[in-house]
């Protein structure tokens, strides 16, 4: 019994957080469907999109979280695309500058970004 105990103090538990940002995501509910942080992280279609959750939804304090790879590496490149289209993205959502580094994105995805971009302002 206390060998559990003390596991569950020792383990990082990227779950913790989940529950109380259910209602506060805004695009991966209506893409994959998945409710909560926990559901995304689980599921690999919203992982995929979980960096567009994070460049246009400031309500969840994302910094907090990046000791969860997933996160941190969506926000990684949440912020490559803040960075190239900052004034488009904070006209459109007015959020708060996302910290991070800049650099080349993949326009591959500009799409995707365009079709958020617009989901998001309508």
């Amino acid at each position: 019994m206390r060998f559990l105990l003390l596991l569950t103090i020792l383990l990082p538990m990227p779950i913790v957080m989940q529950d109380k940002f259910e209602d506060q995501l805004r695009i991966i509910p209506f893409y994959t469907g998945d409710k909560t942080l926990d559901e995304a992280l689980r599921n690999k279609r919203s992982l995929k999109i979980l960096w567009l959750e994070i460049l246009f939804n400031d309500l969840i304090p994302w910094e907090d979280h990046l000791y969860i790879a997933e996160i941190k590496t969506a926000h990684e490149k949440a912020s490559l695309w803040y960075h190239n289209f900052k004034t488009m993205v904070d006209w459109s959502v007015r959020r708060k500058p996302l910290i991070g580094p800049k650099g080349k994105i993949d326009y591959r995805e500009y799409r995707k970004f365009l079709e958020v971009l617009n989901f998001v302002s309508g």
